[in-house]
């Protein structure tokens, strides 16, 4: 990947639906170039799907991060699909580690009592020797008054979030001024997320997380955030804030692995940072979100088939 596909990736993260022409418009290329590594992204992997999903504020959940170690007894990919068995589990993937093992997990929860059953849910497997929790802060969105036709053209979008408004239009025998007029309100709303989901270490890629400790009596997070943009614009994506401690989990992609060390080398120079671990994640398994569960539980009490 280069810069271009990177922020194609992140336009699609804010909004699936965008056209070739639009990304061609903000991107300063080809509508058909835009086509092309779209297809390649999507060819390689790295593109897994494109969703849309309910955002926090409609389910009123909250966002989990999750080391879990173990004394490396289990099978890794049983392991991980047991994890994501759990309906809190949203994305579970292993971190390259010399001695026991490490699994990296993104969970989502409502209300402290599903938040105290995954932490007790994580201590008592087996093979589980510690979990570290950290709850992250996230957009949350507003809320909606979701309607029939809403939900119809949810329906056709779990299927695939860039479903042509022609398509919608034809499968549920109504105008394409009307189908369009239902998506343009939701994606207004601020309610919904029509997203990609990826996987950045696909298409020999490297992706890694750096777990930064920061003294935020020198430096917020923000600054922090504006460092790792200003400093490596190509390998850093964004970062997970832990709302427990100054910490933070910075997304990186580059070429290899090597490059993780010389990133490390320069956040450990600066005076804001009091310790840096690199987490090299394996390709990861993502599970359902709670947030499109709540659509399809939505679509099914509505009787719509």
């Amino acid at each position: 990947m280069d810069s271009i596909d990177k922020h194609i990736l992140l336009a699609l993260d804010g909004n699936c639906r965008l056209s070739y022409q639009a990304l061609s418009d903000r991107l300063g290329i080809t509508a058909n170039a835009i086509r092309k590594r779209l297809d390649r992204l999507i060819e390689t992997g790295v593109i897994e799907e494109f969703v849309v999903i309910l955002r926090p504020e409609m389910v009123g959940s909250e966002y989990l991060i999750a080391l879990v170690q173990t004394d490396a007894s289990e099978n890794e990919e049983e392991f991980i699909e047991y994890l994501g068995a759990h309906l809190n589990v949203i994305q579970a993937g292993q971190i390259v580690t010399s001695s026991n093992r490490l699994y990296f997990v993104h969970c989502e929860y409502v209300g402290s009592e599903e938040l105290k059953a995954l932490s007790t849910f994580f201590r008592q497997l087996e093979p589980v020797t510690d979990a570290e929790l950290h709850t992250i802060p996230v957009q949350r969105g507003n809320q909606f008054n979701i309607k029939r036709l809403h939900l119809q053209v949810l329906k056709l979008l779990l299927e695939d979030a860039r479903m042509q408004i022609s398509q919608i239009a034809n499968r549920l025998g109504i105008t394409a001024r009307r189908a369009g007029r239902a998506i343009q309100e939701m994606q207004d709303s601020g309610a919904f997320w029509f997203s990609a989901r990826w996987d950045l270490s696909k298409g020999n890629n490297t992706e890694f997380y750096l777990k930064v400790t920061y003294d935020e009596k020198v430096i917020t997070k923000e600054a922090v955030d504006e460092w790792f943009r200003e400093k490596y614009p190509d390998e850093y994506w964004f970062s997970f804030y832990s709302a427990m401690k100054p910490m933070l989990f910075a997304k990186c992609v580059t070429s290899h692995f090597r490059d993780a060390r010389a990133i490390t080398q320069a956040v450990n120079k600066e005076t804001f940072s009091c310790s840096v671990d690199v987490l090299l994640s394996y390709p990861v398994t993502k599970f359902p979100r709670v947030g499109m569960l709540k659509i399809q539980e939505m679509i099914s009490e509505a009787g719509i088939e």
